[in-house]
């Protein structure tokens, strides 16, 4: 019984005490999308669903406008666009839980406006490219599609322009190095039971999709819990691999998503090449639209440090 419990806590610090390296969170990321695309499609990013909760917002306000891409607008719990962020957030949210990461964290006003400004051209540019950083850049070079390209030479200007002319903006607690430790020393603390708790609803959000024949549902809650948990624990992020590319001498990010791309797109192609998917799959035009778009998404990303 000690033996076992032994290696429980120490596969729990393992997991939970120490950030993941970067390049293992990109060949989870690649495996991951991998499987996705098997199962339904390749992560095709928040953008969507975003755009489905503004016209369910003014829809609420009495204002009815179509959506973007003409399809029926579903409700978000039975929408895969939707389920996918819920899917995002509920798996970050558990990996900081279990980690003894999570804290109300404040920033300064100039931070607040920047960040809304950032994520305001992250929308635009994700109009332009039609999907965010996720699926038009990372899903779509993953399918070698030229879009995915295209994004790329875009997200790369607009990162390097914002990286310098634009401050970074830091939230005030992230730096208190003697807040966080106390909060991972504290062994009484309560985060880790609140993640299991939130662990076991997503067991039982996705049991009731399949057990309801939502199989699709329960399936992208799955995978996309998994992405989130996988994002918090590496700490891999598409706006700091890009921005470090310019301003600074780490490029450890950018080469785990180099890592994860390179991966990605060897399973696409055998997917693709044994007829398991049509070639076609998660391929779409590309035009200067495209590179406008990543060029907004790009400085935006940077303007909101995230």
């Amino acid at each position: 019984m000690e033996q076992q419990s032994y290696l429980f806590n120490n596969a729990y610090r393992k997991i939970f005490g120490n950030t993941w390296p970067k390049w293992i969170g990109g060949v989870l990321l690649a495996f991951l999308n991998i499987a996705l695309f098997l199962y339904l499609m390749p992560l095709f990013g928040v953008y969507p669903a975003m755009a489905d909760w503004g016209i369910w917002t003014y829809k609420l306000a009495g204002i009815n406008i179509p959506t973007p891409w003409g399809s029926t607008l579903e409700l978000p719990h039975l929408s895969s666009r939707s389920v996918v962020n819920f899917g995002l957030l509920l798996g970050a949210f558990i990996g900081a839980l279990l980690s003894k990461e999570f804290m109300i964290r404040k920033a300064s006003v100039g931070a607040y406006i920047q960040s809304s400004v950032g994520g305001v051209l992250m929308g635009v540019g994700s109009f332009l490219v039609g999907s965010c950083i996720i699926g038009g850049f990372y899903s779509s070079i993953m399918a070698l599609s030229l879009s995915g390209f295209y994004m790329m030479i875009g997200l790369l200007a607009g990162a390097y322009i914002a990286g310098k002319v634009l401050p970074v903006q830091k939230s005030t607690n992230i730096s208190d190095s003697n807040a966080v430790a106390a909060a991972n020393d504290n062994s009484k603390s309560h985060l880790p039971k609140i993640g299991l708790l939130m662990t076991v609803a997503l067991i039982i959000i996705a049991t009731a999709y399949f057990r309801y024949n939502r199989n699709v549902l329960g399936g992208v809650i799955l995978f996309s819990s998994a992405f989130g948990l996988v994002f918090q624990r590496s700490g891999l992020g598409f706006a700091t691999a890009f921005r470090e590319v310019f301003t600074t001498n780490n490029n450890d990010t950018m080469r785990a998503v180099i890592i994860s791309l390179i991966i990605g797109i060897i399973g696409f192609s055998i997917i693709k090449a044994y007829g398991i998917k049509p070639a076609y799959m998660f391929v779409s035009p590309a035009g200067w639209h495209t590179i406008i778009g990543g060029f907004i998404f790009g400085f935006g990303m940077v303007m909101a440090d995230g």
